[in-house]
């Protein structure tokens, strides 16, 4: 009599555990759905319990850590980056953003000679899929330019009306044109 108590425990604690693990995986796909990010597997992330290691592109001097990078079997490398804010009404990300996913590109290419064709800007409210263009990549290129010309002027002058930026810019103590 007792075996037959311990063997319906030992089996009611597997149904226990394999509706667990069921609800578990129902619940990973309700939460990746919901995130708006494609199939596929994270192989990068930074973030606060993964510190993803920095990208360093010695061709382009740049670097950076894209927030997450995703492989995909038909889209290869994936680089998102998630911002708190919800996305710009006009359905297009602020050119920040854009040009910061664009750096990615230019990174992932470079640094692990692997191609990306697009990559996420995933807002609180939206994600917004980035192709890789080849117009994207000389914007880039032509701001990288300019801020490398601006590096040998004495002064630069400010290029913005928003007293948020200089609240939060590292340089605002020095800066004679600060709006604060």
């Amino acid at each position: 009599m007792d075996q037959t108590i311990v063997l319906n425990s030992i089996i009611i604690l597997i149904v226990i555990f394999v509706a667990l693990a069921i609800i578990s995986l129902i619940l990973s796909h309700i939460y990746r759905w919901m995130s708006g990010l494609p199939r596929g597997q994270v192989i990068y992330a930074d973030s606060p319990s993964e510190a993803g290691q920095v990208l360093v592109s010695r061709r382009y001097g740049l670097s950076g850590k894209p927030d997450y990078l995703l492989e995909d079997e038909s889209n290869g490398l994936i680089p998102v980056e998630v911002k708190s804010s919800i996305a710009p009404r006009t359905g297009r990300p602020h050119r920040s953003h854009l040009i910061q996913l664009a750096v990615y590109f230019l990174l992932v290419e470079d640094v692990l000679q692997r191609q990306v064709n697009y990559g996420l800007i995933q807002y609180r409210d939206q994600t917004l899929e980035i192709e890789n263009t080849p117009q994207l990549r000389e914007e880039l290129m032509d701001l990288v330019d300019r801020m490398r010309e601006q590096l040998s002027f004495t002064s630069v002058r400010r290029s913005h009306n928003q007293k948020s930026r200089c609240d939060g810019c590292s340089l605002a103590e020095y800066c004679d044109e600060r709006l604060i």
